[in-house]
C-alpha cells in the first residue's frame, strides 16, 4: 500500500513538473492532496444495556489526490484518487473520479462530460464530503445512495435554456447503471449486458438582490437496481439552495432536498426474498421518501456554525424510518486550507419490526488541503 501511494505521488509530481508544450495544451495541472481525520465517540455501543459514551476513537477517514487542467481551449480533464480508511494497513488507492469535460465548441453551445464522476442529481451528490460544513452525510444520502454517493460511468450533455435574465440549465446523463445496485450490496454477476440508467436535472439560478441568490432544481433518475430480477426504480428529487453574502466575512447558506423513491422489488435490503402469506415469492411495489435541511452561518471569515435536520425511510420499506438532528461548528483559518469541524448528532431509527433505538454521536473532524482544492469552499 505504501509503495502504491508513493508511486501515485511520484507520477503526479512528474506530471506537474513537466515542461510546457504548445499553447493549446497544459502540462501543469492543478494538484491537491486532501487528508481527512476524525476523533469520535457515541453512546450506542452498549445498547440495549447501559448507555455510556465510548472511548473516543481517532481514525483516518480518507485521503484524496485531485488533479485537473485544461487539455486544450475546448476541454479539461479531472482525476480524483481516494485512499479510504480506517484501516491504513489494508487500504489501497482507488479511482474515485476520472472524466473529461468539453466546455465549448459543440453545436448549440452544449457542454459534455464523459467518464466516471459524481452525477448531477440534486445538490449534495456533486460535493465531496470534505467540502461540506458538517462531518456526517445526511440520512437520505446514506440510505438511498450508499457511502460513495451516486458515482457511475456516464456521459452527459447540458444546455442553457432561453429563459431571459434567469439562468436555467438542463443536464441529461446516460449511466452504466450499476451504482444503486452496488450501494444495496447487489453485485451484478449475471453476465448480462449492462442495463443503462438515465438521469436528468433542470435547475434555475435566481438573483434576489445584490447580496443574495437562490438556486432551485428538479432531478429524476431511473434504472435497474436488481440485475437478477430486472427490478426497476424511479427517483424524483427537489432541491434548493439560498445564499446571502453581504461581504467577504459573512454568509448564510440554507439548503435542502426532498427525494421520493418508487420501485419494484423481489428482495429487501438484506437480500431476503419477499413472500406472501403462503411463502411464495412475490414482487412488491414500494414508495418511500427522505429529506434533509441545513443552515450554515459564516462569521468573521474563518468561523461557521449551523444545524441540520434529517429524515429518511428505507428504499425497501416505508416503515423502516430514521431521523436525526445535528448541530455543528467549523474553524477554517488561513484561506480554508485547514478545516476543523465539531459535530453533534442525535439519530433515532425505527425498524418495521422491533423497538426504536437512539444514538448520540460527537465527532471532531480535521481536514487539510495542500493545493488549490480547499477544505471548505466559502
Amino acid at each position: 500500500m505504501a509503495r502504491r501511494f508513493v508511486l501515485w505521488t511520484a507520477v503526479l509530481s512528474l506530471v506537474s513538473a513537466a515542461p510546457r508544450g504548445n499553447a493549446q495544451t497544459s502540462f501543469n495541472p492543478d494538484i491537491s492532496i486532501i487528508p481527512q481525520f476524525l476523533i469520535a465517540t457515541n453512546d450506542g455501543e452498549r445498547l440495549p444495556g447501559r448507555r455510556v459514551f465510548s472511548t473516543p476513537d481517532l481514525s483516518f477517514e480518507e485521503l484524496e489526490l485531485v488533479a485537473g487542467a485544461y487539455v486544450n481551449p475546448f476541454a479539461r480533464a479531472d482525476v480524483v484518487l481516494a485512499l479510504s480508511g480506517p484501516d491504513l494497513e489494508t487500504a489501497s488507492l482507488g479511482l474515485e473520479e476520472v472524466y473529461g469535460t468539453i466546455v465549448r465548441g459543440l453545436p448549440l453551445d452544449l457542454n459534455a462530460r464523459f467518464g466516471k464522476y459524481r452525477i448531477e442529481f440534486g445538490k449534495l451528490n456533486m460535493v465531496h464530503p470534505h467540502a461540506l460544513p458538517f462531518a456526517t452525510q445526511p440520512l437520505v444520502a446514506q440510505r438511498f445512495f450508499g457511502e460513495d454517493g451516486l458515482n457511475d460511468l456516464a456521459i452527459s450533455a447540458s444546455v442553457l435554456l432561453p429563459t431571459g435574465e434567469t439562468y436555467t440549465r438542463l443536464n441529461l446523463d446516460l449511466l452504466r447503471g450499476t451504482a444503486i445496485g452496488e450501494a444495496t450490496g447487489i453485485d451484478d454477476t449475471s453476465g448480462a449486458k449492462p442495463t443503462y440508467a438515465v438521469s436528468g436535472r433542470l435547475m434555475s439560478f435566481l438573483p434576489l438582490g445584490e447580496t443574495s441568490d437562490c438556486e432551485v432544481g428538479l432531478s429524476a433518475y431511473t434504472g435497474i437496481h436488481d440485475p437478477f430480477d430486472r427490478d426497476r426504480f424511479w427517483y424524483a428529487n427537489l432541491d434548493f439552495k439560498y445564499k446571502w453574502k453581504p461581504d467577504s466575512y459573512t454568509s448564510l447558506v440554507v439548503q435542502g432536498e426532498w427525494l421520493v423513491n418508487l420501485r419494484h422489488a423481489h428482495r429487501d435490503r438484506e437480500l431476503v426474498p419477499f413472500t406472501d402469506d403462503g411463502g411464495n415469492p412475490v414482487r412488491r411495489s414500494i414508495t418511500s421518501a427522505g429529506m434533509y435541511f441545513f443552515a450554515d452561518y459564516q462569521f468573521f471569515k474563518v468561523y461557521s456554525a449551523g444545524g441540520r435536520l434529517d429524515w429518511a425511510e428505507s428504499p425497501y420499506h416505508a416503515d423502516d424510518r430514521a431521523w436525526a438532528v445535528a448541530v455543528f461548528a467549523g474553524y477554517y483559518p488561513v484561506e480554508e486550507t485547514l478545516g476543523l469541524r465539531l459535530h453533534y448528532q442525535h439519530t433515532r431509527t425505527t425498524p418495521p419490526r422491533g423497538d426504536a433505538a437512539s444514538v448520540n454521536w460527537i465527532g471532531l473532524q480535521a481536514v487539510l488541503s495542500i493545493g488549490p482544492h480547499k477544505a471548505h469552499p466559502f
